[in-house]
């Protein structure tokens, strides 16, 4: 039996001698005795199989959902009971804080499920069950998509804690949704359904025979969509607050499919394992951890709160899928497919019942231990979950494994070092052809105005992006391969890659980068490829180590390799695509997916590269795959395939866009008036941004904002928040219209009184009435002021960062007040002496309000432009271009008025 002699590109059977396991010694083999066919198409269409095959057996175990249980004795979780919640919460509509439909309709429909909770509790006898409705006053300093202040009053909360009866327990778990929405969604996944869910739990735990051995208190938050403020207020006000020790907050930023298990912590260690082993249904991972709390995602989550204000650890758990209808008009519970609700809450049912019984919950948290684990699961089926410290292990010794093979074959003559080194100069030669193929590709796309082609259909990238370079890195090899000549040219290059994946897994774990793991299963199961080819020459099944007998055996070896990473890149795609939708106008989309879609390529390239070493000539098959490229992206480029925006009623593929109908008056320095005007305040949400609305005198036909004559950076546009960064002022346009919004409650700001503080500082004292229970402030010093302090925060601006116009987001929840007040310390190093404050201003402060619900919502002007959108994104093929009415909308009256003092 032949142990490990490849045959490489240009076999000569007359001159090959093959070495054996049984003896050292070289044996002459007879020409005629050993027929080497090295492979062919048929091979290379059968791994393409292979891989499809693959993945949509990790497609259909990722979608695969358990059957849905109705349990009218609540023994275990519902999806019949949680559902029928979720259909009449969402049936009420939008829910933003402080509308009637979230402080009224919603609350009363909870409230009206808590009472059936306490009879069932008071029936059985041996728990107790309290609740309370909390509406706190607070303000805070957030550094998300930029740096504000957020304050809110009177925010509404619903809290409930049930336990055993008697004294109530001092280690307690906190279950957290919010039930609030934004304007214009009625928020099924986010977060409906994770209170639906919560109230189940409740139920089922009511119905409990036994005494619960720990409280859990349930927090139905009131407003976690103006920027977290309801978690704050009840962590940081709250009498419950003290006794809680560790937290699970459920989230939606998708519709349906399973929810994922995203960041744990900090420290508490046994939190995770508690989930870890106790979910029966598991999704998770400490790679989407990582990449979460890297900031590349446009979103937050309680979890921050309750981490950074109440130094609790905890689990965030969130719905993904589908986030093409996060935030929008089609966020309804009919597209959350059966069985997600189920396996949510059988997952999150099992681990409230396993963390009420640790006994790790009543001891002192460790919040300043590090990730201990590294975690993740295997297309839902079981989790793998080892310690750091084994990781490290574990990782060093694959590397150190790795080095010492290839310095054992380098020692034998297998290959040299010249092999060696030159399969390195065509892996590297191989990734810079395709880095240049994906340049192209870019320019080309970006050049005919495809930017976001294939954001309604993402499987799209792979024709787009991934084949060409595929083609690159094959053409690449395949040359080298019909013009080199090297010693055992096959496995020089299969060692080799695993070199460079060996140095990356280095790397990464002297990094302390917990997703290691994913390199250390690239590097663990290719080095099973030779004991498998050994094995089966011990057994008699092979004879020799054809290029055929390499070829299956790496099939079989890579198999979990390729397991591994079809589930992560269906997972990124299906995450970082509609993520796009809503990333803002300052970073090319292209940009992200093209290399997302380089490694993939990659990554498939150095996994198959040797076996073109052992391959015929491979022109034809390039050549085919080349037409099929010019041929996919003729059909992009030219057809409805390409086209970015597509609407159904299934599956809405749309572009996001704000429109407010605003009134702006401007007053100088004196109190006058110097300009009024109302408009159309448009932004886009993507990166194709407002020049690319479709023609209409309600979305184009102006010009980008001018903002030379303020210093506001938000150029006096009535921006709902501080998304300035990602959507620019010159990136929305101001569209004039002679109608004016209707609105209840004039903005009245009132300068109360100066002072001066000491020799550099300056004290602005106001009193502001009128507005909505959406408000923001843009507070821009002049001259050379720079914000000292102010009444909101006790800010530090060495960690909050100087800016030039500092943003404060301002609500209320269940009552209107009549009266805020205010003030806001400005101070001056730079001047001999304070400039003269009754004749020169020293601050601009801007002041809008924002209708995003209830009867003064929509203006008639909104109102036609909504019917417009509806009525023309049903019918993409009415006209050229017409698919650009492929819009979903978010929109509001709104006023900002802004003074200097």
């Amino acid at each position: 039996m032949e142990i490990r002699r490849r045959v490489p590109a240009g076999y000569d059977a007359a001159s090959e001698k093959l070495v054996y396991a049984s003896q050292t010694e070289t044996v002459d083999f007879e020409p005629e005795k050993l027929e080497v066919t090295n492979l062919g198409f048929r091979h290379w269409f059968l791994l393409v199989v292979f891989v499809a095959g693959i993945y949509g057996g990790v497609i259909y175990l990722h979608r695969r959902m358990p059957p849905v249980v109705d349990d009218v004795h609540f023994n275990q979780f519902s999806e019949t009971h949680a559902r029928a919640l979720l259909k009449e919460l969402t049936a009420i509509g939008p829910r933003p804080s402080g509308s009637d439909s979230l402080e009224r309709a919603a609350l009363n429909l909870l409230l009206r499920q808590l009472d059936a909770v306490e009879s069932n509790v008071t029936a059985i006898g041996v728990n107790r069950v309290e609740r309370d409705v909390q509406r706190p006053t607070g303000c805070f300093d957030l550094k998300f998509l930029s740096s504000f202040t957020l304050c809110y009053e009177k925010v509404t909360n619903l809290v409930v804690r049930i336990g055993s009866k008697g004294k109530p327990s001092d280690s307690a778990l906190l279950l957290n949704c919010h039930f609030d929405t934004m304007p214009d969604t009625p928020g099924a996944t986010d977060d409906g359904v994770s209170c639906a869910i919560m109230m189940e739990i409740l139920n089922v735990l009511a119905h409990s025979k036994e005494p619960l051995e720990n409280d859990v208190i349930f927090l139905f938050n009131g407003a976690e969509e103006n920027f977290l403020q309801g978690a704050h207020g009840f962590i940081e006000q709250h009498p419950w607050r003290h006794s809680i020790k560790a937290f699970i907050n459920l989230e939606g930023t998708g519709s349906g499919g399973r929810e994922i298990l995203f960041q744990a912590g900090p420290g508490n260690s046994w939190l995770l394992q508690t989930y870890l082993e106790a979910a029966p249904h598991p999704f998770c991972s400490v790679l989407a951890q990582e990449v979460f709390q890297s900031g590349i995602i446009p979103s937050d989550t309680d979890f921050r709160i309750f981490r950074d204000h109440g130094r609790v650890s905890g689990l965030d758990i969130a719905y993904t899928k589908n986030g093409w209808v996060y935030h929008t008009e089609f966020d309804e519970e009919w597209r959350i497919e059966p069985g997600a609700i189920q396996r949510a809450g059988e997952n999150i049912l099992a681990v409230v019942r396993k963390i009420i019984t640790s006994p790790y919950l009543r001891q002192a948290a460790d919040f300043d231990e590090g990730n201990r684990w590294v975690f993740y699961d295997v297309i839902g089926l079981f989790t793998v979950y080892y310690t750091v410290a084994a990781a490290q292990c574990f990782n060093y010794a694959a590397a150190f494994f790795v080095v010492v093979l290839v310095a054992f074959r380098l020692r034998k003559g297998t290959y040299g070092f010249s092999d060696i080194f030159e399969a390195l100069v065509h892996h590297l030669l191989a990734l810079i052809a395709m880095v240049l193929t994906m340049v192209a590709v870019v320019t080309a796309v970006i050049s005919l105005d495809m930017v976001m082609c294939w954001y309604a259909l993402p499987e799209t990238i792979g024709g787009l992006y991934v084949l060409p370079m595929l083609i690159a890195g094959a053409a690449t090899h395949s040359y080298f391969a019909s013009t080199t000549k090297m010693r055992s040219a096959e496995m020089a290059h299969c060692d080799s890659v695993l070199l460079v994946f060996a140095f990356l897994l280095f790397v990464m774990t002297a990094s302390k980068i917990a997703s290691a793991f994913f390199i250390f299963n690239y590097v663990l199961f290719p080095l099973l490829k030779d004991p498998l080819i050994c094995l089966l020459g011990i057994f008699g099944i092979v004879e020799h180590v054809t290029p055929k007998v390499v070829f299956y055996a790496q099939m079989v070896c890579y198999a979990p390799i390729i397991v591994f990473a079809v589930y992560a890149i269906s997972q990124c795609v299906d995450f970082f695509v509609p993520v796009m939708g809503r990333l803002g106008n300052a970073v090319n989309p292209e940009l992200v997916m093209a290399p997302l879609a380089l490694v993939i390529a990659y990554t498939f390239i150095l996994f198959t590269s040797n076996l073109i070493y052992i391959s015929r000539k491979m022109n034809y098959l390039i050549k085919l795959a080349l037409c099929g490229f010019l041929l996919f992206f003729a059909c992009l480029s030219m057809t409805s395939l390409g086209f970015p925006y597509k609407y159904s009623h299934e599956n809405p593929r749309l572009r996001r866009i704000i429109a407010l109908h605003a009134s702006r008056s401007v007053h100088d320095f004196s109190g006058a008036r110097t300009a009024h005007d109302t408009g159309l305040f448009i932004q886009s949400l993507d990166y194709r941004g407002v020049a690319d609305l479709p023609a209409h005198s309600f979305l184009s036909g102006s010009e980008p904002p001018n903002c030379d004559h303020t210093k506001d950076e938000y150029c006096q546009l009535p921006y709902y928040t501080a998304i300035h960064e990602l959507f620019p002022p010159s990136h929305s346009r101001w569209i004039a219209v002679p109608a004016y919004p209707k609105v209840p409650y004039p903005i009245d700001v009132k300068l109360v009184d100066r002072e001066r503080v000491g020799d550099t500082k300056l004290r602005l004292y106001f009193e502001l009435r009128g507005g909505y229970d959406k408000m923001s402030l843009h507070v821009t010093p002049l001259g050379n002021y720079e914000l000292s302090t102010w009444s909101f925060t006790p800010m530090n601006l060495e960690t909050f960062g100087r800016r030039t116009t500092y943003f404060v987001f301002m609500t209320y929840g269940a009552e209107r007040p009549e009266v805020r007040k205010f003030w806001i310390e400005l101070e001056d190093n730079k001047s001999a002496t304070l400039p003269d404050h009754e004749k020169e201003p020293s601050l601009e402060l801007a002041v809008a309000s924002h209708h995003a619900h209830g009867p003064h919502q929509h203006s008639e002007t909104l109102m036609q432009l909504r019917e417009l959108i509806k009525s023309r994104r049903q019918g993409p093929q009415q006209a050229i271009g017409w698919w650009r009415w492929g819009i979903t909308m978010v929109g509001g009256n709104s006023e900002i008025v802004i003074h200097k003092y």
